[in-house]
């Protein structure tokens, strides 16, 4: 089974503020992580990959 993030423990491990991970849910750049039962985001060790790749595209685009 995967590790399961919580949001604040996400944000680190991407390096980004809560602000700019929700701006690009919002603006579709990445898909959005799975909720729980108390529509919380939860994060797995791929979601997170993920949003890291897309921040390094965006990183080495300038």
């Amino acid at each position: 089974m995967d590790k399961i993030y919580r949001t604040k423990d996400a944000l680190k491990k991407i390096g980004v503020s809560r602000a700019t991970l929700y701006n690009w849910f919002r603006d579709k750049k990445v898909r959005d992580v799975a909720r729980d039962r108390n529509n919380f985001r939860i994060f797995t060790d791929q979601d997170i990959q993920r949003i890291l790749v897309y921040k390094n595209t965006i990183k080495h685009s300038f």
